[in-house]
């Protein structure tokens, strides 16, 4: 219950964070900055779905072949977020 409350924190702050930097004030900061700062926003939002995706997923003792249903979704959970970051957000810091 307490890491499920962690993890909502941290997405909810991981939002605030990007759209402070990224909707409301990227003028104030250098795009070298943010391009680079761009990163603590992806992996805060990227860790907490991870974290809340965990808790959702109940372990599976049956055999090797369920055992792989976890790794495949965080990986793609994980691209999905990546892809979103590359071909979405850094293209609004940076777009030249």
């Amino acid at each position: 219950m307490v890491a499920r409350k962690i993890y909502w924190t941290i997405l909810v702050l991981s939002i605030i964070v990007g759209v402070y930097f990224y909707g409301i004030a990227p003028d104030k900061y250098n795009s070298d900055f943010l391009v680079l700062f761009a990163l603590v926003p992806f992996l805060m939002f990227a860790g907490a779905v991870h974290g809340l995706i965990t808790h959702l997923l109940k372990p599976s003792v049956k055999g090797k072949g369920e055992s792989l249903f976890y790794p495949l979704i965080m990986g793609i959970v994980f691209v999905l977020l990546f892809f979103i970051h590359v071909f979405v957000i850094l293209p609004l810091v940076c777009p030249d």
